[in-house]
């Protein structure tokens, strides 16, 4: 064998090797599976009074980074005290918005960038909304992103969404959706899943079923058809909520492209217009929206300039109120989160 060949081999083969373990478990098919279920204490709270409001609150923490989690140029590895005071003020951003149930995104489980803690757990001890459901989108041994120097990298990955309750969940199931189509194969294998995440919340005698999602942000023809597919799975399930990262703008906003990143363009997305077909009601007004936009920007956290993040509500439910939840402590998220409350049980008639 000539000296290049062999060579050559003794690169190939260590890739090769480190590319299958890395992508592991080299999955590409989207999917239905049962999502994990807990309880951080024991509670019973729940049933001892009849609640008359319900609060949502929707937020995409960005693994409790900040800004700069998605891996741009001055991105850098955090220790953990950094994402233990980080998820202090998660926390304490949800306490403050008396939310009773929460919609999270971008959730670490166990991955090496966040000190392989599952925040979602220790969210639901420092919030005190015990009972917790999580969707896992993002499982790999290893992501070699962002770049070099090997210390920024990601590393392994185990992350995805999670809902946070006041009452016991009672179901969680999750759809992973498909990936970009235009991405290469090997691409996908790093790359994360997008997924609804079906959640049915046991309040008393009622049971609440609501959708966790987080939708494509790079390849508007993948979201436009993840809102079809979201349309009607709406159309056949009852359900009273849905709540996510969209990762589209109103129709109407004003401002579509020209970001301080030059890749996020939304003059192709439709998917906002293919959302109008849903069952389901947005919280904010598009009149309202028009009249005053920049009230609703929810990205980025530390200079807002769009609306990504949206709660939709069944018809059968009284809105009270929303508004973009500025607390003390939005530096833990690049992301605003967004809250709205509705009422639960209307008074019953007293006669006289």
């Amino acid at each position: 064998m000539k000296i290049a060949g062999i060579i050559g081999l003794c690169v190939f083969v260590p890739f090769a090797l480190f590319f299958v373990w890395a992508t592991y478990p080299w999955e590409l098919s989207p999917r239905w599976e049962a999502g994990v279920i807990g309880q951080a204490k024991p509670s019973g709270a729940e049933d001892i009074e009849r609640p008359t409001t319900l609060t949502l609150m929707s937020w995409n923490m960005a693994y409790a980074y900040g800004m700069g989690s998605e891996g741009t140029a001055d991105y850098q590895s955090r220790d953990k005290t950094f994402y233990n005071q980080s998820l202090d003020r998660v926390a304490a951003t949800v306490k403050l918005s008396g939310a009773d149930v929460v919609f999270l995104q971008e959730v670490d489980f166990d991955s090496s960038r966040s000190h392989n803690q599952n925040q979602l757990q220790l969210l639901a001890q420092k919030t005190g909304l015990a009972h917790w459901a999580q969707a896992k989108s993002w499982r790999t041994q290893y992501v070699p992103f962002p770049s070099w120097p090997l210390e920024r990298q990601f590393g392994g990955m185990n992350s995805g969404g999670g809902v946070l309750s006041r009452w016991p969940i009672v179901k969680n199931e999750v759809h992973l959706l498909t990936k970009p189509t235009s991405k290469a194969w090997w691409y996908n294998l790093f790359y994360l899943y997008r997924y609804f995440q079906v959640v049915t919340i046991k309040v008393n005698d009622r049971e609440v079923k609501v959708v966790n999602l987080h939708l494509e942000a790079f390849d508007h023809a993948t979201k436009d058809n993840q809102a079809r597919e979201l349309v009607a799975f709406a159309k056949t399930n009852k359900l009273d909520f849905i709540a996510g990262d969209f990762n589209m703008l109103p129709e109407g906003a004003m401002k579509r492209s020209g970001f301080a990143n030059p890749a996020d363009v939304y003059w192709e997305d439709k998917s906002y217009r293919i959302l109008k077909d849903l069952p389901l009601t947005e919280v904010v007004e598009h009149g309202a929206y028009l009249q005053k936009e920049e009230t609703w920007f929810t990205f980025p956290s530390n200079r807002p300039d769009r609306r990504l993040d949206y709660i939709y509500h069944a018809p059968n439910w009284s809105f009270m109120g929303a508004e973009v939840f500025q607390g003390p402590h939005s530096e833990a998220s690049d992301h605003l989160p967004i809250k709205a409350t509705f009422k639960f049980f209307e008074p019953e008639f007293i006669r006289d």
